[in-house]
């Protein structure tokens, strides 16, 4: 299965609408689903993809890995929605406030290989900052 890969700048448009890298629209084809993200994201599923992650969250709580308080935030936010003809999408108001996203601002949008995540440049920095760091450091 092909992975999402890269990341790209883009601009929330006053509607709250950010335009997917070309790449991404592909994959994801003619609907996808939009959800809270950890640290502050947005993650972006395809529906087959949505629906594992669903399991895999329904699974974790009944084991109690998780709270069913975070279920029911994961899924209360949950949206499926269908990118326009500009392969734009629309992140509710919820969702930017979770990922500290203000319209008519900058997003990095990002592929993590099996979804898309969605979050400040801020944020991006500091994730790219530590990453980037754990690899300059020796693998024992």
């Amino acid at each position: 299965m092909q992975k999402f890969l890269g990341v790209f700048e883009r601009q929330l448009d006053v509607k709250g609408r950010l335009a997917l890298p070309a790449t991404f629209r592909a994959r994801l084809g003619t609907s996808c689903y939009l959800t809270l993200g950890t640290d502050n994201s947005i993650e972006v599923f395809t529906t087959e993809k949505f629906e594992e992650e669903a399991d895999r969250m329904q699974a974790l709580q009944a084991r109690g890995e998780i709270s069913m308080d975070r279920l029911r935030a994961f899924s209360a936010r949950a949206t499926a929605i269908e990118p326009d003809a500009q392969g734009r999408i629309y992140l509710d108001e919820r969702l930017r406030q979770h990922a500290r996203l203000d319209v008519k601002g900058p997003a990095i949008v990002m592929g993590r290989l099996d979804r898309i995540e969605i979050c400040s440049v801020d944020r991006h920095e500091r994730s790219m900052t530590a990453g980037e760091q754990e690899f300059s450091e020796p693998v024992l």
